[in-house]
């Protein structure tokens, strides 16, 4: 574990930052799509694609710096699947770590982190392997 964390921790950093910053957009999204429309299904849906968008164009150039000759659709669909997944473990750990601890701020932190783990992996060893 800790040769995996030092050899790849500037990926690493460089995934958490990628997050941080699809995440603000993707609020931003949400907040501006929700304030014009007040549709939160719809803003909800618009934010958290243009993350995904953001998340996906990030990880290909700056993260893991990857010139594939893999389709960009096969990609991305692949990367859209792992995040799917992703998001599916972090509510199943939300849901049971809150039902056992009463605590949905520990409950999320550790979604989160399953999610996070779920995603770094997937998009390092099958969306964007060399």
């Amino acid at each position: 574990m800790y040769n995996f964390l030092r050899t790849n921790n500037l990926q690493i950093i460089k995934f958490a930052i990628t997050g941080i910053l699809a995440s603000c957009l993707n609020f931003v999204i949400y907040s501006l799509f929700y304030y014009f429309y007040k549709n939160i299904v719809l803003a909800s849906l618009i934010g958290y694609i243009s993350g995904i968008f953001v998340s996906f164009i990030l990880a290909k150039i700056w993260v893991f710096r990857i010139k594939s000759n893999k389709p960009l659709v096969k990609s991305f669909s692949i990367f859209c699947l792992i995040y799917f997944l992703g998001a599916i473990e972090m509510s199943l750990i939300i849901y049971w770590i809150n039902s056992l601890t009463s605590n949905y701020k520990v409950a999320w932190f550790f979604g989160v982190f399953v999610s996070s783990l779920n995603n770094f992996l997937g998009s390092k060893y099958l969306t964007f392997r060399n």
